[in-house]
């Protein structure tokens, strides 16, 4: 049953999917007592924590194979394990969860684009035209419908914080593709997991001692060890294992399940109210993916390649 979940690549992302759902609605939850990097750090240090044996082991059996791939892993873990989410603790404090979990719906256009930039890589033109669709959704969230803020650019500085996240996640996708096949998919996590944490060591003693840290009692714990365990550990996991299968581009398509999942739960966890524009372009957003997702012909090349 598990090794059956393992090479079917679309339930990994679903998996994957809702726990990232989760990630911002709790960094959202956090950013009343704990800096960005603070939640950053600390989410990290839960999670080589927890890997250590696993790293460890890996450390004595692939030891040549870091030495030789360090500098793609150092960016791998500099673009993913730490940019993508310390951005996210970042733009939290500047807007609201379910902006941040509908603005990830631009991970596949910027996968598509940057993919076809940086490796040359083709893109159908049914993915540009759902591209297109999507962004037109997303600029209807972050302008909340404005026509005026859409002509005039005039952004919340949290949103375009979210933008910069996401450029982050893209270039994390497009890489780890490069070195999929060079080491095993659990190397690569624990590899990147601990160079994160090696990094944002500097970075967390300098934000400590210059900005104040308000009370962490049960639910803030609780908060950072979901996020410590689930969207760092199983979604990196999930994520990692469905990429090496049908390619970041494909499985850049189940990102937009994260603002569902992360809607449903600001909702109802944070109380954030789900307004017109937000439900206008979340739905032109997944009317871009069902362009891309439902036919026949994927569904057939989906099976031969699992």
């Amino acid at each position: 049953m598990i090794q059956r979940l393992g090479n079917a690549p679309y339930l990994l992302l679903v998996g994957a999917a809702l726990f990232w759902g989760g990630n911002a609605v709790a960094g959202k939850f956090l950013a009343g007592s704990l800096p960005p990097v603070t939640i950053s750090f600390t989410r990290l240090g839960i999670g080589v924590l927890i890997m250590s044996p696993v790293i460890i082991r890996l450390f004595r059996h692939e030891r040549a194979a870091l030495r030789e791939h360090f500098k793609l892993l150092l960016f791998l873990a500099v673009t993913g394990v730490v940019g993508f989410n310390l951005l996210i603790y970042w733009a939290v404090n500047y807007t609201t969860a379910i902006n941040a979990t509908l603005l990830n719906s631009t991970s596949p256009l910027f996968i598509f684009l940057l993919s076809a930039l940086l490796i040359g890589e083709k893109m159908e033109l049914k993915y540009w035209v759902s591209m297109a669709i999507s962004m037109v959704g997303v600029l209807i969230v972050i302008t909340h419908g404005s026509v005026e803020r859409m002509l005039a650019l005039q952004f919340n500085i949290g949103d375009l914080i979210m933008v910069l996240a996401v450029i982050s996640w893209s270039l994390y996708s497009i890489y780890i593709k490069k070195i999929s096949g060079k080491l095993p998919s659990l190397a690569i996590f624990g590899f990147t997991l601990a160079l994160g944490f090696m990094v944002m060591i500097p970075a967390v003693a300098i934000e400590l001692a210059l900005v104040p840290v308000g009370k962490v009692n049960l639910a803030e714990w609780s908060a950072l060890f979901y996020i410590g365990i689930f969207p760092s550990i199983c979604s990196f996991l999930l994520w990692n294992r469905a990429v090496a299968m049908i390619g970041p581009s494909k499985a850049s398509i189940s990102l937009n399940l994260i603002p569902v999942f992360g809607t449903v739960a600001a909702f109802f966890i944070l109380g954030e109210v789900i307004a017109i524009p937000q439900i206008i372009g979340g739905c032109l957003v997944f009317i871009g993916v069902f362009i891309t997702s439902f036919t026949k012909k994927k569904a057939v090349q989906l099976v031969e390649e699992a």
